[in-house]
């Protein structure tokens, strides 16, 4: 609990989209409003060409922050190439590297405590008060065990974060740091960007920019618990909060309500995989009416 003499952490809500999620984001800025903490600031993260569909979004608590103002000014998206970003420095980078370059680049822009990295195909379907899962001024760290074997490319991704850190790459890949609503102090991911770039021994958007397989979930996941250790600011948390729906099926509205009926208690979101191609309008039909 925070004492009266401590300074409360401010917390912010970080979301990556683009035009194709538009009406999904839609959702999840309406859920913020209606369930999120009020003190709980809201920053979508779009293309420049897109800012126009997400300029209805603002507002007080939601702001949107331009991918072209926050990543370095040798990446560089090309008319008409959809699937890559073109760079004066490495080959051409995956929009997928290039999401994750986004979210490790925000904490540089935001003076925020705490960042709550939320996908557009999220909503909110209960109070949520981040603060209400501090503990002694520590923050959730999302962590689940007996992953071994279960998520595919996960070694892969765990190695790769290990040779960016400069840390031994552990013998047994047991743990999955990927989720929804993921804590990362702000502090701390400033701390990884200066150790990146000692390691590699340049900036480390340009160490990430030319990889194939990479996760910033798992590579935050790594540096908090085995370079910071107890003075990473979190507590381990392994209670999944998001009720989560992966495959890419689309559900029809019979299927959403069954899907509602698994909510309980420690749920606080839904997400419904954009890549099921799911009716947003049976979405709100079934979780927001």
């Amino acid at each position: 609990m925070t004492t009266p003499t401590e300074k409360q952490l401010s917390y912010a809500l970080v979301t990556p989209s683009f035009r194709l999620d538009v009406d999904r984001c839609a959702l999840l800025v309406e859920s913020v409003e209606r369930w999120a903490a009020p003190y709980l600031q809201h920053y979508l993260v779009v293309d420049r060409r897109d800012v126009p569909m997400f300029k209805p979004f603002e507002s007080a608590r939601t702001r949107i922050l331009i991918v072209e103002d926050i990543v370095p000014n040798w990446l560089v998206r090309i008319p008409g190439v959809r699937r890559f970003w073109f760079s004066f420095q490495t080959r051409p980078v995956k929009n997928w590297i290039l999401q994750q370059i986004v979210k490790l680049s925000v904490p540089s822009v935001v003076d925020d405590d705490v960042l709550l990295c939320t996908d557009s195909d999220v909503f909110f379907v209960a109070p949520y008060d981040p603060r209400a899962y501090e503990r002694d001024g520590e923050v959730p760290l999302f962590i689940e065990t007996g992953q071994q074997g279960k998520i595919a490319n996960n070694d892969h991704y765990h190695a790769v974060g290990s040779r960016l850190l400069g840390i031994p790459a552990e013998a047994v890949c047991d743990t999955n740091y990927v989720g929804n609503a993921i804590c990362w102090r702000r502090d701390n991911v400033l701390e990884m960007h200066r150790r990146l770039e000692r390691v590699a021994n340049r900036k480390w958007e340009r160490t990430i920019a030319p990889l194939s397989g990479f996760s910033e979930y798992v590579l935050y996941g790594l540096y908090a618990t085995q370079v910071l250790g107890e003075a990473s600011g979190h507590w381990l948390d392994g209670t999944i909060r998001t009720l989560n729906y992966w495959p890419p099926v689309p559900l029809d509205v019979a299927e959403l309500q069954q899907l509602k009926a698994r909510l309980s208690p420690e749920y606080h979101s839904v997400m419904v995989s954009a890549k099921s191609r799911t009716s947003v309008a049976d979405i709100r039909k079934v979780f927001f009416q």
